[in-house]
């Protein structure tokens, strides 16, 4: 069963010393079911106007993917036990990368209520880009 939920999603990205810190506030749709199985889709828009669609989901609370559709396109898997490649593709091109999960930590509640943070570290051809994290609540 599918409800409608407020998500707050806050992410950061440190690279070169720098970090870049958003918050966002959106309507989703948050389906969850037994063993931790969930689903969330929410939309966002950009400072262009553009819209991003993107979904989460997970059928053991251990593994995470992540795919977002916008402007720009991607999935994401996150794996503590195992480093995922994954491409970016943008209008201009696409990018190659690789995705190194540190922390995955769900609590989940078939009210339904849900909130994810993920840790995790961005390379590109062997060299690091980006520590980031995103922290996601969905009431």
């Amino acid at each position: 069963m599918a409800f409608d939920v407020k998500v707050h999603l806050k992410s950061v990205q440190k690279a070169d010393n720098m970090a870049d810190i958003n918050h966002t506030d959106t309507d989703g749709r948050l389906s969850v079911s037994s063993g931790n199985r969930f689903l969330l889709r929410f939309d966002t828009t950009d400072e262009n106007g553009g819209v991003t669609s993107t979904s989460v989901k997970s059928t053991d609370g251990e593994h995470i993917t992540v795919i977002r559709k916008g402007t720009a396109n991607t999935k994401m898997e996150f794996d503590a036990d195992t480093p995922t490649p994954f491409l970016y593709s943008t209008p201009i091109g696409t990018l190659g990368f690789m995705l190194r999960t540190d922390e995955i930590s769900l609590i989940l509640d078939e009210s339904p209520s849900l909130s994810l943070i993920m840790r995790y570290q961005l390379y590109n051809n062997g060299e690091i880009v980006s520590e980031n994290r995103i922290e996601i609540t969905a009431v």
